[in-house]
């Protein structure tokens, strides 16, 4: 297969207004300084949802052999066994069924109820530590329309102060120049913001769901 040449994949990327493209680089470099703040947010964002998506993978939360051998640990009694196989676990499940069991053996006489408290105060700390790592995503999804905001505003700044040096001669393109800034930037820090809000809607229900699942397995 022929690789698609790089001028065909940048044409593709243009904006198209009427019958006129615009570049996204020209776009980018007209928006003014506030474009490169909010190109870090949208690789934060990128790497922030690669990450998610690993870490709420079913391998890495509730991998289904794992809970099959647990179960049967603990209905042997065996918490030494579990405790073994859950220290070469590199998941959620795995993390509190080692709490779980190294409780068991501390406290071999142990009530239920303490048990269930025991994995329940574990499993939230895990379901935290996931919740964390998707509020990331929220976060950049609050700052992207701030900072585009702020584009608008130093935009409009550059626009009347234009429109001051100029006395009586207002030529039309310096006013527009600083109008052209501000919207580029509105436009980015808005999808930068709205990307990163659905990306976030999206993984809250996911882990929603994980969390429910793993209580499911735990009581």
């Amino acid at each position: 297969m022929n690789p698609v040449p790089f001028t065909t994949l940048a044409a593709a990327m243009d904006f198209v207004v009427g019958d006129r493209n615009y570049p996204l680089s020209e776009l980018f470099m007209k928006g003014g300084f506030i474009m490169w703040p909010l190109l870090l947010l949208s690789i934060a964002g990128v790497v922030v949802l690669v990450m998610c998506c690993f870490s709420t993978r079913a391998s890495a939360v509730l991998p289904t052999k794992l809970v099959e051998q647990a179960e049967s640990f603990i209905r042997k009694r065996d918490y030494t066994g579990l405790s073994i196989l859950c220290k070469n676990g590199d998941s959620c499940y795995a993390r509190v069924m080692l709490t779980v069991a190294n409780f068991m053996l501390r406290n071999p006489s142990a009530q239920f109820e303490e048990v269930r408290e025991i994995a329940s105060a574990e499993g939230g700390r895990q379901a935290g530590f996931l919740s964390r790592q998707i509020s990331w995503l929220s976060d950049i999804g609050a700052v992207a329309p701030m900072l585009g905001l702020l584009g608008t505003v130093v935009g409009m700044v550059q626009s009347f102060y234009d429109m001051s040096m100029a006395g009586n001669s207002i030529d039309i393109g310096l006013l527009s120049r600083g109008i052209y800034t501000a919207m580029i930037t509105t436009v980015a820090g808005l999808i930068v913001g709205i990307i990163g809000q659905l990306v976030y809607n999206f993984l809250v229900a996911r882990v929603d769901k994980i969390v429910f699942r793993m209580e499911h397995y735990l009581s």
